[in-house]
């Protein structure tokens, strides 16, 4: 990994991942996993969830999907009975990061990532397609959106130096300040009119396929393995 080279965060496709799709449609086996696993998720979330939809989206939903690309796969509750909106979106949260600390899920060698997101505030992106019913919520153009490659490269360049002063301090919480910050700042992206096409999303993307994502959270398992542990004598 070199802190220093920009790695580009998209590729363009002239179809959708043939790994996962026929033609427009959801492969039957990958939506019939899609599903299992949404199921467990909500039994491993061991609380009431009433859900909405469960649908996919991000890259492996579009044509600028990369071999780093994941599914992303959304369960949408319907939070209107729900009274600390806030509490629950940290359970929902936690029990992600659990569940992905646990299980190691992919459909044909493409990760899984799980959210649960509330149906009053679903995320922007250009492709989602609704694993429950089957059909397109949003079907994307094969047209690449436009955006300011110098911009892009100007915050991935800020984002490297930000995680790479953490990774130099070697301190546990310092490194995962630093990781959710950048995750919020993808989060806050995402939210915005351009989506998945937002610069905060791109730069993470970047930032994901030149594996400094990877490096900062592997350090983080190790000096948090560090933490709880007693060096032998």
């Amino acid at each position: 990994m070199n802190f220093n080279e920009f790695a580009p965060p998209i590729e363009y496709h002239k179809e959708l991942n043939p790994k996962i799709w026929d033609q427009d449609r959801l492969r039957s086996e990958v939506r019939g996993a899609l599903l299992r696993i949404a199921e467990d998720f909500l039994e491993f979330i061991d609380v009431p969830v009433d859900v909405a939809d469960i649908v996919i989206t991000g890259g492996n939903v579009n044509y600028n999907y990369t071999g780093k690309s994941d599914i992303d796969l959304h369960i949408i509750a319907n939070y209107d009975n729900i009274e600390c909106d806030r509490e629950a979106d940290e359970l929902f949260d936690t029990k992600r990061l659990l569940y992905k600390q646990q299980y190691d899920l992919s459909i044909h060698g493409i990760p899984v990532e799980l959210y649960v997101e509330d149906h009053r505030h679903p995320a922007v992106s250009l492709g989602v397609y609704s694993v429950l019913d089957d059909a397109w919520r949003n079907k994307p153009s094969a047209d690449l959106p436009q955006y300011d490659e110098e911009e892009l490269e100007h915050w991935v360049s800020i984002w490297h130096t930000i995680l790479k002063h953490a990774m130099k301090t070697g301190d546990l919480q310092t490194c995962r300040t630093s990781v959710k910050l950048l995750r919020d700042y993808r989060k806050k992206g995402l939210k915005t009119p351009a989506g998945e096409f937002s610069i905060p999303n791109l730069v993470y993307k970047s930032l994901r396929n030149d594996d400094t994502v990877k490096a900062i959270t592997t350090l983080i398992d190790r000096l948090h393995d560090q933490s709880l542990s007693v060096p032998q004598q």
